[in-house]
């Protein structure tokens, strides 16, 4: 896993117990980290890709077993970001959150696709997944695509999407503390995507 974590980006695991990994290349310019959270384990992971790379997430959950990922990313110039998170429910009782959060300067491009899925007869599932999004030029786009396939009637789901740039109050409350406004606004970014 070192090897893709330096070529498609950092990946901090901060908290696992009863997790299979795998790594997959797709293609020359992409890469499936799958990761299976087997019965009561769970796994918590904070990842950064690489510009200009596509990068899917499996997570796949047995019973009682909790994930929360969150990926993190700062478009700027011309890069790309291409994401595709799934959340696979296939025990009772699990639990998962993916937190996706991505800065576009310049003409930078976020396409991200998240996915969820509970199979008839899971019960008791909790799952969750946000995009929140800075967009800080014209000429950058953000493209999000939230998607649901849930078929059991216990579950309690919450899933949404934002886009939005700096509010001009923040830039100024710290220009009246004496931050010029690219400071200001390099510190609201690391704020964001900490």
């Amino acid at each position: 896993m070192q090897r893709a974590n330096e070529q498609f980006g950092s990946c901090t695991f901060l908290e696992e117990k009863n997790v299979v990994r795998s790594v997959e290349s797709e293609g020359t310019d992409g890469i499936l980290f799958r990761f299976c959270i087997k019965g009561e384990g769970f796994l918590r992971v904070d990842f950064r890709p690489v510009e200009d790379r596509k990068v899917a997430l499996q997570l796949i959950l047995e019973e009682r077993a909790e994930a929360t990922v969150r990926l993190l990313c700062h478009g700027r110039k011309r890069s790309t970001f291409t994401f595709r998170t799934l959340q696979r429910h296939v025990g009772n009782g699990s639990k998962s959150m993916v937190e996706v959060r991505c800065v576009c300067e310049d003409e930078s491009r976020v396409d991200y696709c998240g996915k969820i899925e509970v199979p008839e007869h899971i019960v008791g599932v909790k799952v969750e997944q946000k995009n929140q999004n800075l967009l800080l030029s014209s000429r950058a786009c953000i493209h999000t695509e939230p998607a649901m396939d849930i078929r059991s009637k216990d579950v309690e789901c919450f899933h949404g999407a934002a886009i939005g740039g700096i509010d001009p109050e923040v830039l100024r409350y710290f220009s009246m503390r004496g931050v010029e406004k690219s400071s200001a606004q390099e510190l609201y970014i690391a704020g964001f995507l900490s």
